[in-house]
């Protein structure tokens, strides 16, 4: 059948209608999807691997280390106090983000920043898995997918330390590890006491920064790596894990640098 002159016309607007009833669909669909890209946009352009944790809204590495305004100490300068409070900066920096303490697994960075008497003793600890929240290492072959994220606080004051007036310098931090492989986030909270002794008959051994009772916990962590002071996240299948353990806290509640430090455990005795 050979179409006449006027369905000709008709079959032509009705593909002209069908066109423009396609790009007003498109155009709601496009007008829809900008309006709601707050919701789906972080879904295929976020690559944070903190996003949707505590963490995601933590300052980035050292920037999250901040130091308290300086107040009169008895028996300390103003500029004594900001040495100290800088020197624990140092310390922290060392002990959770430098990589040659991370990756290289050297203590050396922070070690030396102690008084040579506090070095020996901590040195000799670290082998035993001591100190595995104050000076994180991770374990050979694991990395990181991003800066570590941190939140806490830092505060001072004039004790007296074993008989001996010192400035002790409290710092309660969360540190939050993303890694790449294996892939996890880990929590790292830990409250550290360094002390600054002030005796004036100290020997030259004895002077400077002390590594003084320090107290942690790790969450998401791997067991067995936490048992050799590393840090590294859960495998699928952590056999030094407790399997009757069942945490009481909601994971966020871990992430919280007020959360009291005494936690259950939830991996096996060595």
């Amino acid at each position: 059948m050979v179409p006449t002159r006027s369905t000709r016309r008709q079959r032509g607007r009705q593909r002209r209608w069908r066109r423009l009833l396609a790009l007003a669909l498109a155009l709601l669909a496009g007008a829809g999807m900008f309006l709601t890209r707050a919701t789906w946009l972080p879904l295929v352009t976020d690559s944070d691997p903190f996003a949707g944790t505590p963490a995601e809204h933590f300052a980035v590495g050292a920037a999250g280390i901040v130091l308290p305004p300086v107040t009169p100490v008895p028996g300390m300068t103003d500029e004594q106090v900001t040495a100290a409070l800088a020197q624990v900066r140092h310390a922290l920096e060392a002990s959770h983000l430098d990589s040659r303490v991370l990756l290289g697994r050297d203590p050396e960075p922070l070690l030396d920043l102690l008084a040579p008497d506090s070095a020996s003793v901590i040195r000799s600890r670290l082998d035993s898995g001591d100190y595995g929240t104050t000076l994180v290492r991770l374990p050979a072959g694991a990395t990181l997918a991003a800066p570590p994220r941190v939140n806490g606080r830092m505060t001072y004051s004039r004790v007296d330390w074993m008989g001996t007036p010192a400035l002790a310098v409290v710092t309660n931090y969360v540190w939050a590890y993303a890694f790449a492989q294996p892939e996890g986030v880990v929590v790292v909270h830990s409250e550290t006491h360094w002390m600054f002794p002030l005796a004036d008959d100290l020997r030259p051994a004895s002077r400077g920064m002390y590594l003084g009772r320090t107290t942690g916990y790790w969450h998401g962590m791997d067991c067995a790596a936490a048992a050799r002071g590393f840090t590294a996240p859960a495998p699928e299948i952590d056999r030094a894990a407790n399997p009757d353990y069942a945490g009481d806290d909601p994971v966020d509640a871990y992430f919280d640098s007020s959360r009291s430090l005494r936690v259950e455990s939830g991996c096996r005795g060595r």
